[in-house]
């Protein structure tokens, strides 16, 4: 009996300790794949604030480009019609050298705001912090990538040199970038329509708008 007894209390121990190490397995395993997991989404929106910082930077290096453009052509407008009124002089009645004399002041203060805004906004600046931060998001991704961490430390520390990335770059992308980058190769045409419409808007509307302004001007008094 007593060898009995001690062989039932060594077969409990055993399955009982069998029980346990397939309970820590079951516990490790369910741990890794929540890592797997959320380094999976990780690394999604990181591709995804990738896309989101291109777009921004190549935004605003086209809003420098067409920028430079509207104040030249604008500063043209102001110099060729002080050129043309200085040439024909004599040959101008009164009222289109008074109205002549109007859309040069329109011109000039128009380069003026053209000019403060530029100074203002500093695209080239953000569009080079952007740039920036895009590539440094777009390694972190590929170093997540390769290292496929299966522990919640190792995720965490990753995101936490993700977040890093963030706090240091001293220019945030905007909603349309995000839409932009979000719609991109998606089959929501409709929605990517409307983004791209205003991202068109928001790069060449306004300078549009100074550039007719002036001719619109002239042909409306004349």
């Amino acid at each position: 009996m007593p060898s009995t007894a001690a062989n039932d209390a060594a077969q409990s121990t055993f399955v009982r300790r069998v029980d346990e190490r397939l309970t820590a397995r079951r516990e490790a395993w369910a741990s890794e794949q929540e890592a797997g997991r959320e380094a999976e989404r990780l690394a999604a929106t990181m591709r995804l604030v990738k896309a989101a910082r291109f777009n921004a930077a190549e935004r605003l290096e086209r809003k420098a480009t067409v920028s430079l453009f509207t104040q030249s052509t604008v500063a043209l407008y102001f110099v060729g019609l002080a050129v043309w009124q200085a040439v024909y002089a004599g040959q101008i009645d009164d009222a289109t050298n008074r109205l002549m004399t109007f859309i040069q002041l329109v011109s000039s203060v128009f380069t003026l705001i053209l000019g403060l805004l530029e100074a203002l906004n500093d695209y080239k600046m953000k569009a080079h912090h952007l740039h920036n931060c895009g590539l440094a998001v777009s390694e972190l991704a590929q170093e997540l990538r390769i290292a496929r961490p299966t522990d919640a430390v190792h995720v965490q520390d990753f995101r936490r040199r993700y977040n890093e990335m963030m706090k240091a770059c001293p220019v945030n992308h905007s909603r349309i970038d995000y839409l932009f980058a979000k719609l991109d190769g998606t089959s929501d045409r409709a929605g990517f329509a409307g983004v791209y419409a205003r991202y068109i808007v928001d790069v060449y509307g306004l300078y549009a708008l100074f550039l007719a302004v002036p001719p619109l001007l002239w042909w409306w008094l004349t």
